[in-house]
Order: structure tokens, then sequence, then C-alpha cells
């Protein structure tokens, strides 16, 4: 008994620091966006992956693959926004996504929180704010 609980220990640090580790490189290369020229899609998911970790939901959430959003021609000034989103890490009933909204000329964050992602309204919601 004593064997399993050192070795779940032991997991647990490595996890945890592999996460750390995936954290302070993003906030390394965060640094290197330039906000001046519009922010081009790997831009993008830097600045997703970094409000993830803001939000402290970089352990439930994939932060090393963020995806682009291709499906979004139905929300209102969506060719303005780059939709970046992070699949969760377990598999539930409900799906949900973390998706962070952010403009293509200035790099701000217009929406960023987690949704199923048959609550669509969620996010047409904050597109009209």
């Amino acid at each position: 008994m004593e064997e399993i609980s050192v070795i779940m220990l032991l997991f647990l640090a490595g996890c945890t620091s592999v996460m750390r580790a995936e954290s302070q490189s993003v906030l390394t290369r965060y640094k290197t966006v330039v906000f001046d020229d519009g922010i081009s899609l790997e831009e993008a998911k830097l600045i997703a992956q970094r409000e993830l970790i803001r939000q402290n939901e970089a352990a439930i959430y994939d932060l090393p693959r963020p995806q682009a959003a291709a499906d979004m021609v139905d929300l209102p000034r969506y060719q303005d926004h780059w939709f970046v989103f992070f699949d969760e890490r377990s598999i539930v009933n409900i799906k949900y996504i973390f998706m962070v909204v952010i403009h293509k000329k200035t790099g701000s964050i217009q929406f960023a929180q987690d949704y199923a992602e048959e609550k669509r309204w969620v996010l047409e919601a904050a597109m009209l704010r």
C-alpha cells in the first residue's frame, strides 16, 4: 500500500511539473507578441494560452494544443476576430471547451470562458456586446 502511495505521489508531482513547464513556456513566448501590427493566428493562440493560464484553467483544458475554430461565420463580426479554443483534458458527459475570442487588429479579448458547444448562444450573446 505504501508503494502505491509513493508511486501516485511521484506521478502527480511529475504531472504538476510538466504543466508548470508548459505554462512557463507560453508566458515566455507571449512576450514576443507584437500588438501594433495586427494579430496573426499564431499570436492569437499565444494570447489564448496566456488567458487560459491567467484564469487558472490550464489543468482542465489542453494548454499545449490550442485550435482555431473555423465554423463561426454565423456569429456577429466574426471576420474581425480569431476564435481559439481548447478541449477538455478529461472526457465527460457534456463536452465543454474553453473559447477565447481575440480581436484581429488589437489583440483584445472579447470573450474568454468555458461553455458547452451545444450552448452556442452564450458565444453569440458575447459577440453582440
